[in-house]
């Protein structure tokens, strides 16, 4: 890890946190409220000087700061100065307990059109890949297709369209408009749930560059080092052909053990050739070479969703070869040439029913694991299918254990090693028991990382004031995702898992500042309004719950009671903790 990239992060979160604490600062002085300390830093006082009454400091932890005013402690009201927190009226106060929520919107009013107006390097909004039967394959999108517009708002990013569509939910359909070899269509999405992220989402990944592949390492002794390859190159022909994006990750993926080949690489300002033979080496864990059968339905589109096919039909037979999934578009034709239809046998509680539907609609129908049964399919040259492991075979047990899941399936394979293991399954209903002694699979081994450049698009705006126009509308647009994101959060249309804490700010400032000073302005500005989000909410012993008791004051005339403000009090902090322990947690499973 990049220790100045590391210092970087750490001092951008301070300095949040900093302007938060001049911002409570200045509104004292505004307010005629004597300032105690300011310190720079927490913790023991290292050095500093006292002005006007004030102690201003530099702390042992220089992270952050804070500000104690005199009087602040709302318990003690008696035998007040004239300079102290609760000697002043309602307006003062409200200044003071405003400030640093104020300090952190300004700030980020003044870093959004400095971002936008010297220009920023967003992931574009383009589709990568689109998995089947989600929300994005259901409503006809395809690789290469640029999301402009979620529900009537422009997007600049693929990050910036996953949040508009998070928020929106599942409830009603979300307008995209969507632009494919150069026009614009008007496409309507119901987003799905996904359980793995715990948002709501299109069920597509961000497209990656047509750029070279960057080699990022290579380890000494390797193939790749005896050839020649260093670390910076950039790969732009694979055996004479010019491959870049994932059209070169797939190119790699095919080399096999003992096999040469030619990398084409540009190193600084040169182009070189080198020839990398492919090492043998063991697969990390055990396998037996099997895969779940997909034989399910779980989506239709397009004719086969009018066909009489139903999302949950189990499909057994495509022209009656035994179909195991999960892609039905690759079924051999008839030898009749003069048919032009598949026909599907189904099973739907209990009963056969055969559907005909023309080939090309065959890609038409996504299908996923059954999960009540753990059908199994062998894959070439394994060691489950030289144990004599049939295509749809239900594991009902291993080891004597029962077998209700394919996680648990995984879970007794990597358990045992290299151990042979006992299974017991189900086959045209009779019970057969095979033993299967799980391999290390060979594989080829280049002896070089590489990565796949995300594909960049510059968001720049023209002028001053429509860099300050896009600044303002930068910032009412998070406010407004923060509020909704609370809203679904109570709904449960967003999972309480995506709250991050320190650990989680703290990687993405990382990598923010690795992305250069322009970005990671762009992401303290981001930071800065969550914060003033957060101290704004009516929490006792946050900005808002002062704010709140406040309020309170000023409709019945008088403060609240001491007992009242001390329980609530009690209660905030037990909330805050309670919530610090439950974001830390979530930071400790995403390290996990």
């Amino acid at each position: 890890m990049d220790l100045i990239n590391l210092l970087g992060a750490a001092l951008g979160i301070g300095f949040l946190i900093f302007i938060h604490e001049l911002g409570h600062f200045l509104a004292a002085r505004l307010a005629g409220v004597r300032v105690e300390v300011f310190s720079i830093g927490f913790g023991q006082r290292l050095l500093g000087f006292h002005r006007n009454g004030t102690d201003y400091r530099l702390s042992a932890f220089p992270l952050g700061g804070y500000v104690r005013v005199a009087g602040e402690d709302p318990l003690q009201r008696v035998d007040l100065a004239e300079d102290d927190l609760y000697a002043q009226g309602f307006g003062a106060r409200a200044l003071f307990f405003s400030g640093g929520v104020l300090m952190n919107v300004l700030f980020a009013l003044a870093a959004f059109p400095l971002v936008f107006h010297n220009g920023i390097d967003f992931q574009a909004p383009v589709v990568g890949s689109v998995t089947p039967g989600d929300a994005a394959w259901q409503a006809g999108l395809e690789p290469g297709d640029r999301i402009a517009e979620v529900d009537g708002k422009a997007m600049y990013s693929f990050q910036n369209m996953e949040v508009e569509v998070a928020l929106a939910g599942g409830r009603n359909p979300v307008p995209l408009v969507i632009e494919r070899a150069g026009e614009r269509r008007a496409v309507d999405v119901r987003p799905s749930y996904s359980d793995a992220r715990g948002i709501y989402t299109l069920g597509v990944r961000p497209g990656g560059a047509d750029e070279p592949l960057l080699v990022e390492e290579v380890p000494p002794g390797s193939p790749a080092a005896a050839a020649g390859l260093r670390s910076g190159d950039r790969i732009i022909s694979i055996g004479g052909l010019p491959l870049v994006g994932d059209s070169a990750v797939e190119a790699l993926a095919r080399v096999e053990v003992g096999e040469s080949i030619e990398l084409r690489i540009r190193r600084g300002d040169r182009e070189l050739s080198v020839d990398v033979r492919a090492a043998e080496m063991e697969a990390p864990t055990p396998r037996i070479g099997v895969r779940l059968a997909q034989r399910r339905i779980r989506a239709l589109r397009g004719e086969a969703a009018r066909s009489g096919l139903q999302p949950g039909d189990t499909i057994t037979h495509v022209d009656d070869a035994p179909f195991f999934g999960p892609d039905a578009s690759g079924a051999v034709r008839s030898d009749d040439e003069s048919e032009d239809a598949a026909v599907l046998r189904v099973r739907r509680d209990g009963q056969r029913i055969d559907v005909e539907l023309p080939y090309d609609q065959l890609r038409n129908i996504a299908c996923a694991e059954d999960e009540a049964r753990v059908l199994v399919v062998p894959q070439e040259d394994s060691p489950a299918l030289a144990a004599g492991v049939a295509p749809g075979d239900r594991v009902i047990r291993i080891d004597g254990s029962p077998i209700g899941s394919w996680e648990d399936l995984v879970t007794a394979v990597r358990a045992a090693g290299e151990r042979a293991l006992e299974f017991t399954v189900e086959r045209d209903g009779a019970t057969i028991a095979l033993s299967i002694e799980p391999t290390r699979e060979s594989l080829a081994d280049l002896g070089f990382s590489f990565s796949l450049s995300e594909r960049l698009e510059e968001y720049r705006v023209d002028g001053v004031l429509a860099a300050i126009g896009a600044g303002f509308v930068a910032s009412g647009d998070l406010v407004k995702q923060l509020y909704v994101t609370l809203k679904r959060l109570v709904t449960g249309d967003v999972s309480a898992r995506n709250l991050g804490g320190i650990v989680t700010i703290s990687r993405v400032s990382y990598r923010a500042v690795q992305n250069g000073l322009s970005f990671f302005l762009y992401f303290l500005a981001l930071l800065s309004i969550n914060l003033a989000f957060v101290n704004v909410l009516p929490i006792p012993v946050l900005d808002g719950g002062h704010l709140l008791f406040l309020l309170i004051e000023r409709i019945k005339g008088s403060p609240v009671s001491a007992r009242v403000l001390n329980y609530s009090q009690i209660l905030g902090l037990v909330f805050v903790l309670a919530l610090m322990v439950f974001v830390t947690y979530n930071d400790i499973l995403r390290l996990l």
